[in-house]
């Protein structure tokens, strides 16, 4: 083991532990992990560390490290934070590997604080030690009998379980301890400040711990992305799912932005897409994470995402299918075969089969059983779902049996079953542990139930054909070798991206009117008119493009109109240069473009163009390097798809031509490297089928 394992092991798995801070004052940090570390039965060695007392809750106290009889393998320091430099330097003499600092004031406290965490992670770095914080609330590992977490644990049996729950805000923790009627927890971790250990390092530790089967991440901020994008890569290949929560998603996407590749392809955009290709599970809400957590604890994996309702009311049916629908939840219905077999027990239902009113005739004791058997049995069903309204406390009785019938048919089938409660948050706790027992699952909330199990099957396909990213080699051959400008306008950013088979229009760049018109004339009326310069990335804000000038008269008119205004719109230094390009007529119009994030790098961006984009805001997104599967995705997953396949019986336009360029982009992409912060292409126009695609105008920002 290296180093820093040795030091996570110390922290998350340590055989003694020392609370230098120690107090037995009722709500004091020490008097909390001395109580919970009883509470947890830890059979390691607790040493308090405070020079006034001889004894705290039944442990001997020692006046300082130095009189510990042995070296602490951590120590949660419950002490202010400007002492806290110090106490770390004598833990790394004495050769303490792990330590937890629980109060504030560093970096999240302005330039003073930023000062403070920089020191203690330099001799954090000096010693090899793994520190928790600062400013969290500890850390928790429920089947070693471990905590230095502030709050205290009342009841172990209920918290202990398989999800290994890692958060940058300690108040999230206690929200999610607050409820284990599903799951429960075997490792809590309070990161903080993240001062030395990030959240990769946790998940790296939990995807080789054996009592964690699921990792929940609650983030803010990733702090290593390298690291951590194959922390959960790791999690992938071992088969352990990450269900990931991220909040202030728009921080970064809300700034202002030069292209529109950057506006529709932000971070938070870019951070899924990375989700996916780890892959990982993504969640918006609390509610999501929670019934994706449940979900998980069913024995079986899911194998695809057609999901199978049963129900006992037409009414719920309907609403099911309500929500599925405004879900994208796949509910295939019954073929005809499968129909009339369910009604040969079942008797005459509603609807189309799936959800599956299984009231019928009446006889559920007899129903039930055979619309499970019918959908467990049947290929093109992956999940058996349950709607049974039972909740805890209630007024009212339930029909008897229902449940046992589940868990039966359950226990004899190879698929995920789950008893869904249609309201969010309600739930009968006594049958949880019978639904386990058989390898099911309680889940809570119609469409919080229905998305988690969609989810969980789109990360179990994504896992099945997952292969690692593949490395880009950076080549020689830059495209902008020497080039020292930060902007590049349109003419010179075709001529380097027509080297990758991306087709442009066609356009010559003019000195004066003279060489505008025979330029005109030899492109071919009618023709486009544009003010060309590095210093304006959109021109049509300005005004410098006239489009569709029929002839000399119409180009001459523009040529002085454009010339007064590139007076206003360009530096007063620069020369007016002009365009001449190819007017193109019909066609649909698309954008492309690349975005580099500065923590995932480059993602590229697809959808609908021209004066669109800016009503139609949507693209679909991928980091580079792309397939053939993730370009026919994307062609298919904005609007830009309807017009491109005909709208009401037009033509199709030419997909193939598309796809070509698209490839052409991701190429120059891969080649620009570390040097291309964006890309925009827009518009594209693609032409009727057989009959290509051409970039009309192009924008290249460099670092």
């Amino acid at each position: 083991m290296t180093k820093r394992t040795i030091a996570i092991e110390s922290l998350l798995r340590p055989r003694s532990i020392a609370v230098l801070g120690a107090s037995d004052r009722p709500g004091s940090i020490g008097a909390i992990v001395l109580a919970s570390l009883q509470q947890l039965r830890f059979d390691g060695s607790v040493w308090p560390i405070n020079p006034k007392k001889d004894e705290i809750l039944g442990y001997h106290c020692y006046s300082s490290l130095t009189d510990v009889p042995g070296i602490p393998d951590l120590v949660a320091i419950c002490t202010r934070a400007d002492s806290v430099p110090e106490h770390l330097e004598n833990l790394g003499k004495l050769g303490t590997r792990a330590a937890v600092v629980y109060d504030g004031g560093f970096a999240e406290a302005g330039i003073a604080g930023r000062a403070l965490q920089d020191r203690i992670l330099n001799i954090c770095e000096k010693f090899g030690i793994a520190l928790c914080g600062p400013n969290c609330m500890g850390a928790i590992n429920f089947h070693d009998g471990v905590t230095t977490y502030k709050l205290p644990i009342l009841d172990r049996a209920r918290l202990v379980g398989n999800v290994g729950l890692i958060s940058q805000s300690g108040s999230i923790t206690i929200g999610l301890l607050g409820d284990v009627r599903r799951f429960g927890f075997s490792h809590v971790i309070s990161t903080g400040n993240e001062a030395v250990i990030t959240i990769a390092d946790y998940v790296d530790f939990l995807v080789d711990d054996s009592a964690t089967e699921i990792i929940a991440l609650f983030i803010e901020s990733v702090r290593n992305p390298v690291r951590f994008r194959a922390a959960l890569e790791r999690a992938a290949e071992a088969g352990k799912p990450v269900v990931v929560l991220k909040v202030g998603r728009s921080l970064r996407a809300s700034c202002a932005v030069v292209s529109h590749t950057g506006g529709l392809a932000g971070e938070s955009r870019v951070f899924s897409e990375m989700l996916k290709r780890a892959p990982a599970i993504e969640v918006r809400e609390l509610d999501e994470m929670t019934e994706v957590l449940a979900a998980l604890q069913s024995k079986h994996r899911l194998r695809g995402n057609h999901i199978a309702i049963v129900t006992g009311s037409g009414g719920q049916a309907e609403f099911i299918l309500d929500v599925a629908e405004a879900n994208s939840i796949d509910l295939p219905p019954m073929d005809s075969m499968t129909k009339l077999e369910a009604e040969r027990v079942i008797g005459h239902f509603s609807g189309d089969g799936n959800p599956l009113d299984a009231w019928g005739n009446g006889d559920i004791q007899r129903n039930l059983p055979h619309a499970f058997e019918i959908f467990s049995s049947h290929l093109g069903y992956d999940a058996i779902v349950l709607c049974n309204e039972n909740i805890d406390n209630a007024p009212i009785g339930r029909a008897e049996g229902v449940l046992k019938l589940f868990c039966e048919a359950a226990r004899n089938s190879d698929k995920p079953f789950y008893c869904l409660n249609m309201r969010s948050g309600l739930m009968h706790t006594g049958n949880v542990k019978m639904l386990y027992d058989v390898g099911a699952s309680m889940l809570s909330g119609a469409r919080q139930s229905l998305c988690a199990i969609d989810r969980i099957a789109q990360y179990e396909t994504r896992r099945r054909h997952y292969t690692r990213a593949a490395v880009v080699e950076r080549t020689n051959s830059s495209p902008f070798r020497g080039e020292l400008r930060k902007s590049i306008n349109e003419h010179d950013a075709k001529l380097i991206i027509r080297r990758f088979g991306i087709p442009v229009v066609a356009e010559q760049l003019v000195r004066d009117l003279d060489e505008g018109l025979l330029a005109a004339h030899e492109i071919g009326w009618p023709v486009v008119l544009k003010v060309v310069s590095d210093a304006v990335t959109h021109k049509t804000e300005f005004g410098l493009v006239q489009l569709n000038l029929p002839n000399e008269e119409a180009l001459r008119k523009s040529w002085t109109i454009l010339s007064d205004r590139a007076r206003v719109a360009l530096p007063a230094h620069e020369i007016p240069r002009f365009l001449v390009q190819a007017m193109v007529k019909g066609g649909v119009e698309v954008f492309a473009g690349l975005r580099r994030d500065p923590d995932w790098g480059l993602a590229l961006a697809f959808g609908v163009g021209g004066t669109l984009i800016e009503i139609i805001r949507e693209s679909s997104v991928r980091l580079l390097p792309v397939s053939e599967t993730d370009l026919d995705e994307m062609l298919r997953e904005t609007r830009a798809w309807t017009l491109l396949s005909g709208v009401r019986g037009g033509q199709a336009a030419d997909i193939d031509a598309l796809k070509a360029c698209l490839k052409g982009v991701a190429a120059f992409g891969e080649a620009a490297s570390e040097e291309l912060v964006e890309f925009d292409l827009n518009p594209i126009k693609v032409l009727a089928a057989g009959s290509g695609c051409v970039v009309v105008d192009a924008l290249i920002q460099l670092c």
